[in-house]
Order: structure tokens, then C-alpha cells, then sequence
């Protein structure tokens, strides 16, 4: 990984042309009727399946659930598909969920680019697709969103072709101002992102880049629950907080936005709809909150790609019970 992390997200554009080019899955996929789907994945890999999620709520029959987790829930079984995506291909909760959906004998398929998850599918014979090594997983987010949607398509449920429509975008000569108005935003304080149900990925995404990226405290708020609870908290103002309100047009969001005004806070209303296509929406904003939160940390002298408590508690579950199942056995 000799790359330095902005060069990675200046090039999406040609990593989603590639992508959608070049990836096939490996393995034959079933196309009997299934009674649900399963995405599982964490961190950098997991926000593709919150994605898929959003996407698809309002498109298809069948439930779809993300899991971040080691465990599946009970009712997952045999006739529903899981999704295990992985950029590393070493991922202990991935691994976990993909051999217990392997044992109750549901259908199954993964994304990776290395790693025991790539063995685990050659060895049982499970349909995958192998994505480009040499990247960190919050940086390969566009090949591993299209190699879903690839998996998707095989499965009439959504066709990956689609995603041509959200390319251009990525070249847009804006991107690099619109990421510095950010992050002249957000400074010292603490990003807190306000956003629906809908774009709750983005915020999610936006709050996981800032956290990784520029080393900050960042959380995500979610409407309309936000209007039961922690609004109350916004009465008063505590430290350096400041709020970025990602507004799709909504008539709440409106409200939200106005509402902290009111009461004093800094809010930055950021309109998000630049499309009337999700995924347009999510792979522009993503890159935009992905390199602001670089450029925050260039300009603290921080070090945007390392992670280094992500890595000691990797090392940490290396040496925990979890790491200790046996594969086969658990078969």
C-alpha cells in the first residue's frame, strides 16, 4: 500500500470505470427465489451494505438486513442469501457470520481482495469476487459498492449498469472546494451529522471519515428519532460541537437546520441532493467528506491513513477466543 490515501480517492473514477468494466464473479449463482438478504461486513467494507439497504428499501419483496456483527440472527436459514464482504479477506466477524451461514446452508457469496475469506470461497466453492489489492477499505469503497451491485445483478435485483449514471460526477472541478469549506467547518470541534433514515449511510460514511481520517470525535444523528430524544440535548451548548446538517429537501431536515440555529449552535446545511439518483448522491458526497477529512488532518499534520488503535485491536482479537474457532469445526 505505497499509495498515499488522497491519490486513492482522486482516483474513483477510474477505479469505478474499472470496476464495472473488468469485475465478474468467480462461481456460479443460484437464481432460485430467496426469502431474504444478508450483508455482512464492518467498518470500510460494512457501509456497502447499509448502502445496499437504503437503496433497496423501498425496491424489493424481501427483507434485507445488514449484519456487523459475529453471529447471524436466527431466522436467517436456507433460503436466504448473504453477501459477506470483506476488503482484507481477514476480517474475524466476517469470517464468523460466513461460516454460520455456510452451516444452516444458506446461500452465499463474497467480496474480498485477499485473504482467508478468498480461500475459504476456492475452497468450498463459493461464488466471489476479487477486487483490487493495494488499498485501505474506506479508500476502495467504489469497487467494493460495484462488486455488490455485480452480485445484486446476478441476482435480478439490481442491475450494476445503473452506477454508469453516477460517474461523472466523480470528475466534478468543485470537489476539492466544496472538501475545504468543510474542513475550514469542522476545524477543532466535533462533528455531529444530522441526516433521515434514508441518507443515514452517508452520515454514517461522513462520521466514519472524520473518525479514521482526521483522528476526531464524530457522531451521526438520524431523523425523525432525532426529534425524540437527543434534540433536547441541543438546548444547551457543551464544548466545541458543531453540527452539519446533510439535507436531502425534506421539510424536517429544514426544521433541524433552522431549529439549532435558533438556539445558537454552528450548523452547516448541506445540501445533498445534487441528483434524483441515490447513488449519485452517496458516491459524490462520499469523496467530498472523504477528502475533507484528509485535508483536516494534512493540515494538523496527521497522518490520514494510519490507524493505529483499529490496528491494536485487531491484534487484540487475534489473541482472543473469537480467533480461536476452528474453521472446518465450525462447519
Amino acid at each position: 500500500m505505497t499509495q498515499d490515501l488522497m491519490s486513492m480517492y482522486l482516483k474513483w473514477y477510474e477505479l469505478s470505470v474499472h470496476a464495472l468494466n473488468a469485475y465478474r464473479v468467480e462461481g456460479e449463482i443460484s437464481r432460485e427465489l430467496i426469502e431474504g438478504l444478508v450483508l455482512s461486513g464492518m467498518g470500510g467494507s460494512g457501509i456497502v451494505g447499509d448502502v445496499i439497504y437504503s437503496l433497496l428499501y423501498d425496491k424489493v419483496d424481501i427483507p434485507i438486513i445488514t449484519i456487523k456483527d459475529y453471529s447471524l440472527p436466527k431466522w436467517v436459514k436456507k433460503r436466504w442469501f448473504v453477501i459477506a464482504i470483506s476488503y482484507s479477506g481477514n476480517t474475524l466477524e466476517t469470517i464468523h457470520a460466513m461460516t454460520e451461514s455456510l452451516r444452516r446452508g444458506a446461500k452465499l457469496a463474497v467480496i474480498t481482495s485477499d485473504g482467508k475469506l478468498l480461500e475459504y470461497a476456492k475452497i468450498y466453492k463459493i461464488p466471489f469476487i476479487k477486487v483490487d489489492e493495494g488499498y485501505v477499505p474506506r479508500a476502495a469503497f467504489p469497487l467494493l459498492l460495484i462488486a455488490t451491485l455485480k452480485i445484486l445483478e446476478e441476482l435480478n435485483i439490481y442491475k450494476a449498469s445503473k452506477f454508469y449514471e453516477s460517474l461523472g460526477v466523480l470528475n466534478d472541478n468543485k470537489i476539492m472546494n466544496v472538501a475545504d469549506e468543510i474542513s475550514n467547518f469542522v476545524g477543532n470541534s466535533i462533528p455531529i451529522f444530522i441526516t433521515n433514515s434514508k441518507y443515514y449511510p452517508l452520515g454514517l460514511r461522513c462520521k466514519d471519515e472524520f473518525n479514521e481520517n482526521a483522528k476526531l470525535i464524530s457522531k451521526v444523528e438520524v431523523i425523525p428519532e432525532w426529534g425524540h430524544n437527543d434534540i433536547v440535548g441541543w438546548e444547551s451548548r457543551y464544548g466545541n460541537v458543531k453540527a452539519i446538517v446533510l439535507n436531502d429537501g425534506s421539510e424536517i431536515l429544514n426544521y433541524v437546520w433552522k431549529h439549532l440555529r435558533d438556539y445558537g449552535h454552528e450548523v452547516k446545511n448541506i445540501e445533498i441532493n445534487i441528483s434524483d439518483d441515490y447513488l449519485t448522491n452517496i458516491i459524490y458526497w462520499s469523496k467530498v467528506f472523504g477528502i475533507s477529512s484528509i485535508k483536516l488532518a494534512l493540515s494538523k499534520g496527521i497522518n490520514p491513513k494510519e490507524t493505529k488503535s483499529i490496528s491494536k485491536y485487531k491484534e487484540f482479537l487475534k489473541h482472543s477466543k473469537l480467533a480461536r474457532i476452528n474453521f472446518r469445526e465450525k462447519m
